[in-house]
């Protein structure tokens, strides 16, 4: 969008407020001054660090789909991969999360290229229907494998205290500030890619994917490398998650459920936007506070999951773009 109109009766050009720029940056600004507003050991800063973990999941999910048009269902394959990747090769091996979350990253890669050599050559549903099989597959085989992943109750990560080697804190600060890192690189990392010629392939073979392959894209490459991408950053969010929560279980990394939470800050904020996860994730969070404090006053379980639908049914019957809809340079 230019920050610049003509005015119809005098030719003037006038200032016009880029609203899918300002509005996330404003909210990343918002979350630098939180630790010097509530201090370093608030429960709102635990909070913040969960929302800005989704955002990143958003902001990589939004890659591959939103920007590449490749419907991701099951994309908490990346993310379990990541997590447990990271949390096994502590535990088992004390190797630093540092060189364990890259090491994951590598595996949830691998399985990436794996889904979209299978799936990509392929027309139709076969890529979704691809994440949702392997995420089955690897939740069912999490459960199974007890002396690795912990079985149904899940793995916790060893803890040794204060540790910058093994990635640990007793204080969310350290977190707040890796995890609202990871969220600028993201955002920065969507801004730049959506005005590379990458990123305007990726957008091709989302818009047309028969005209762009008559344009000379390479599309099977195109699509690869958009979900490798995708994978990575997922991956990594997997990593500094775990490290955070010290904990995971085959639901929280491969379930349905946190697949669909991936998925929803980048279809409340904007599907194909950079800001647009950064907004939706804000949302989900502040939404899913009220309704888990609903939920211990009332009895009532599932209600953010609930208010989730209630208000994706909101954006898609008013504002199907998302809050920040696509604009045509998509930023």
């Amino acid at each position: 969008m230019s920050d610049t109109a003509m005015s119809p009766a005098n030719g003037v050009a006038t200032s016009r407020i880029n609203w899918r720029l300002i509005v996330p940056v404003a909210v990343i600004a918002l979350m630098v001054l939180l630790p010097f507003v509530v201090g370093t050991q608030s429960y709102l800063l635990g909070i913040a660090v969960r929302a800005m973990l989704f955002i990143a999941l958003g902001q990589a999910w939004n890659v591959v789909a939103g920007i590449g048009g490749q419907l991701s269902l099951g994309h908490g394959v990346f993310f379990g991969v990541g997590a447990y990747g990271t949390a096994i090769l502590f535990n088992s091996l004390g190797l630093t999360p540092w060189v364990g979350g890259v090491l994951g990253a590598v595996a949830s890669i691998a399985v990436a290229g794996l889904m979209g050599a299978a799936t990509f050559r392929l027309r139709g549903v076969y890529f979704a229907l691809a994440t949702v099989a392997i995420s089955l597959c690897l939740e069912k085989l999490a459960r199974h494998f007890i002396g690795i992943t912990g079985g149904d109750a899940g793995l916790a990560v060893r803890f040794i205290g204060d540790s910058l080697s093994a990635a640990q804190s007793r204080s969310p600060l350290p977190f707040f500030f890796a995890s609202l890192v990871m969220v600028v690189a993201y955002y920065v990392l969507t801004r730049r890619l959506l005005r590379s010629n990458f990123g305007y392939q990726l957008q091709a073979v989302r818009d047309d994917e028969e005209a762009a392959a008559a344009s000379g894209v390479p599309v099977f490459r195109t699509k690869m490398w958009g979900l490798i991408l995708s994978a990575g950053m997922t991956a990594l969010t997997g990593a500094l998650y775990v490290q955070f929560y010290l904990a995971i279980d085959p639901g929280a990394a491969f379930g349905l459920g946190q697949a669909i939470q991936i998925q929803l800050p980048s279809l409340i904020g904007g599907l194909g936007t950079a800001g647009g996860p950064v907004i939706g994730g804000a949302i989900m969070i502040l939404v899913s506070e009220v309704t888990n404090w609903l939920s211990a006053r009332t009895a009532i379980h599932g209600l953010d999951i609930l208010a989730y639908g209630a208000i994706l049914l909101i954006v898609v019957m008013f504002v199907p773009g998302g809050l920040l809809g696509r604009t045509r340079r998509g930023a």
